[in-house]
This record gives structure tokens, C-alpha cells and sequence, in this order.
């Protein structure tokens, strides 16, 4: 039996804080609409939930909190919820959190600006809550995994921990990206991303060959690697329209280039 939002909301503020925790940010100015994961759902699959409302202190609730994942609801991509998942980008202690945004019959256009604004999934409703919980546990487990990179052979395979590429210096220990001497922060997927480019330079891939090596084996929309791409030419590019770096070369795929 379907279950609105809002009654997840409200059951789930009692839940502690621990490990497996989502968060699910929600709009308080509007009602919900129905959801395919009702409370007991997510408990018999292992999660806890901690329900809070989008406005002013939503970061400071979260790093109260600490949730292991931000499951954002959205019904525009204009609207609050997407604002607040570029905040929680831009907030150091949430860079490596795993966001996911939902909602109703998203377009394709929805969608993308999701992923762009810095989401790692974004799922569009009507949905299955054996998809919504698989696309949950497909984000978490990639975080997991990066936690020790040495354990990802097709993504980390450097010979060092650094890595200098032009006026770029990546860290595979601390997972610290530099630009110019400036630190850049990064999501999981994005510094996974640069990595396995940079470290394969001059070497074209295709999207479908990227989403394998850093998405691992999942059913990813392959505009979430153009999503990623773009915000991170946007870090680290001094033209993003323009890359010296992250080059796209058409009809083929993406690559790293370092001009001589």
C-alpha cells in the first residue's frame, strides 16, 4: 500500500542517528505527493530515516545528523530542494555524501540539471520501491568502495599516491584535488572521475566505457557522465567552454590532454 511523503516524514524523526542513515529533505510548504517506500520499507531493508524540512538551517540539521545519504524531494528543478543540493555540495563535511533526488515524472531536462547541480542519482517516479531501494543501496556501496581506493584496481592504478598533470595535482590518499594551488572540492564521483582520466591521459573513452570504470555496473542515464564532466570543467577549467584539460572529442568520447 502507497504511502505519501510526508507520513515517512513525520514517523521518521524519532529514528537515531547511526549507520545506514538517510536523510529526506522535504519541501514543508507543500504537500506530498504519494512515494513508492513507506517507513517499514526502508527499515526492512536496513535504513533509518531522519526527516527534514528544506529552510534557512537544513545544513546545520544535517550535520547534526550525519546521514550516510541525502534523499532529496524535488518538483521543480528550480525549486528550493534544488538549491539546497547545491548548498549541501559547497559544505566541506557533505562532499563525500552520496545525494539522491526524486521525483515525480521528471523530465530528461529535469533531470540533467539534477545532475548537474551535484546530485549522484537522480530517480523519476512512478518507480518500483525494489528500484528505488537497489539505486540506494548501487550509491552507498560506490562510496563505500572509494573509502579505500586501493580496492577499485580499474578506477586507482597509480603507481604513487599523487598525481601532477599540467597545473593539476591529484591526491589518491587524501582525495584532495589542487588547482593552481588552490584545494577544489569535489564529489565522490567527480574526483573518480578526473582520476581514472588523468591517469589514463591522451587515452579516449566513450561514455558507455567511463560509466563501467567509475559507475560500476548499474543502470546509469549516460547524461550523468556529461553532467559530470561539465561541473567539473567548471572547477577546474580556467574556460570551461573552452577546456585546455578535459578534452571532449566528438563522436567518440572524453579524455585528459595536456598540451606540451
Amino acid at each position: 500500500m502507497k504511502q505519501v511523503w510526508g507520513d515517512v516524514c513525520r514517523q521518521a524523526d524519532g529514528i537515531r542517528r547511526g549507520l545506514n542513515l538517510i536523510a529526506l529533505l522535504y519541501d514543508r510548504n507543500r504537500r506530498f505527493h504519494e512515494g513508492s517506500l513507506p517507513l517499514d520499507h526502508f527499515e526492512q531493508e536496513g535504513f533509518r530515516v531522519r526527516s527534514v524540512p528544506i529552510g534557512p538551517d537544513v545544513i546545520k540539521q544535517l550535520e547534526e545528523i550525519q546521514p550516510s545519504l541525502i534523499l532529496i524531494e524535488t518538483i521543480t528543478s528550480t525549486g528550493p530542494a534544488m538549491e539546497v543540493c547545491g548548498q549541501v555540495r559547497r559544505t566541506r563535511s557533505f562532499v563525500r555524501v552520496p545525494v539522491i533526488l526524486i521525483a515525480s515524472n521528471a523530465s530528461e531536462e529535469e533531470r540533467v540539471v539534477g545532475l548537474e547541480a551535484g546530485a549522484d542519482d537522480y530517480i523519476s517516479e512512478p518507480c518500483s520501491r525494489r528500484e528505488v531501494i537497489a539505486r540506494i543501496r548501487a550509491v552507498m556501496r560506490r562510496i563505500s568502495l572509494s573509502d579505500n581506493y586501493t580496492l577499485l584496481p580499474s578506477v586507482v592504478r597509480a603507481l604513487g599516491s599523487k598525481i601532477t598533470a599540467g597545473d593539476i595535482e591529484i591526491d589518491s590518499t587524501e582525495m584532495r584535488i589542487s588547482v593552481r594551488g588552490n584545494e577544489v572540492r569535489t564529489t565522490d564521483l567527480e574526483f573518480r572521475l578526473l582520476y581514472y582520466l588523468v591517469h589514463n591521459q591522451a587515452r579516449v573513452f566513450s561514455r558507455d566505457q567511463l560509466l563501467d570504470a567509475v559507475w560500476g555496473p548499474q543502470n546509469v542515464d549516460l547524461r550523468t557522465v556529461d553532467a559530470c564532466v561539465r561541473r567539473l570543467r567548471r572547477k577546474i577549467e580556467l574556460d570551461p567552454l573552452r577546456p585546455a584539460y578535459l578534452k571532449t572529442v566528438r563522436g567518440a568520447g572524453y579524455c585528459w590532454r595536456v598540451s606540451a
